[in-house]
């Protein structure tokens, strides 16, 4: 079902879980109508978890969307698959793949610089362009060391542009043979969390701009799902699996 804005169908919803890239911003500012979508669902009273598949823990990005913007009140929180996974990880020495300088928030895991040194190796973020799949291959060329991708997301939006994002580069260790645990959308764990953070409520909405993550995550979760033709979707018109309802942008 095509609609025009969020407010055709609200009503219809006691809760809902909205995706953060490609959705409520853009990777530096918030898109145009967030605010007053985000605001009015908190005048009616909706209680709103915004789910990212980010490596980084809850908090940063928490406090990243309040700096873009959106009043803290008009959320009950952030869930980002780094957290999840976070809360599960056994305190062994890991090697972090991410973006160079950026701070995962992985407190209390001990962290080396080698992947040889490591008994776990956790797929955080991505550094692409400036680390090329060719040098990620190299990288992890001859690895046997258990994996866990805390961000399934196989493209992220860039200033240049897409680019590969965690979840490729894991599967690229998947096909030289290392074994990757995954958290985050589709998987149901992002999803059970998500949903005891807004207090589980019958009628749950998710919205999302990736078809592959926020509609088979959603609907998998026994879950509606409402996408929006901006982020990785803008410009497109069939999607598998089909959502329950489609936007062009996320507004009122």
């Amino acid at each position: 079902m095509k609609i025009r804005g969020l407010s055709q169908i609200a009503q219809k919803f006691d809760g809902m879980l909205i995706d953060q890239f490609g959705v409520i911003h853009d990777g530096e500012k918030l898109y145009p109508g967030t605010a007053e979508v985000m605001r009015e669902l908190h005048e009616a009273a909706i209680p709103v978890a915004v789910m990212t598949n980010s490596g980084k823990r809850a908090a940063a990005n928490r406090d990243r969307l309040v700096r873009m913007g959106l009043r803290r009140e008009w959320f009950v929180d952030a869930v980002s698959s780094g957290e999840v996974a976070y809360r599960s990880l056994p305190r062994k020495p890991a090697y972090i793949i991410g973006r160079k300088g950026d701070d995962y928030g992985f407190d209390g895991i001990p962290l080396v610089s080698d992947p040889r040194d490591a008994e776990v190796i956790l797929f955080l973020g991505s550094d692409a362009p400036a680390t090329s799949m060719d040098e990620y291959h190299h990288l992890l060329s001859g690895i046997s060391l258990p994996a866990i991708c805390c961000n399934p997301d196989k493209l992220m939006l860039t200033p240049r542009g897409l680019q590969p994002a965690p979840g490729a580069i894991a599967s690229l260790y998947e096909e030289l043979g290392g074994k990757v645990i995954w958290i985050g959308k589709p998987y149901a764990a992002i999803y059970e969390h998500a949903l005891q953070v807004i207090g589980n409520p019958r009628r749950v909405l998710c919205i999302g701009d990736s078809a592959e993550h926020d509609v088979a995550g959603g609907q998998n979760a026994g879950l509606q799902v409402l996408l929006v033709r901006t982020g990785i979707s803008a410009g497109l018109d069939h999607f598998d699996p089909i959502p329950d309802f489609i936007a062009d942008s996320f507004t009122w």
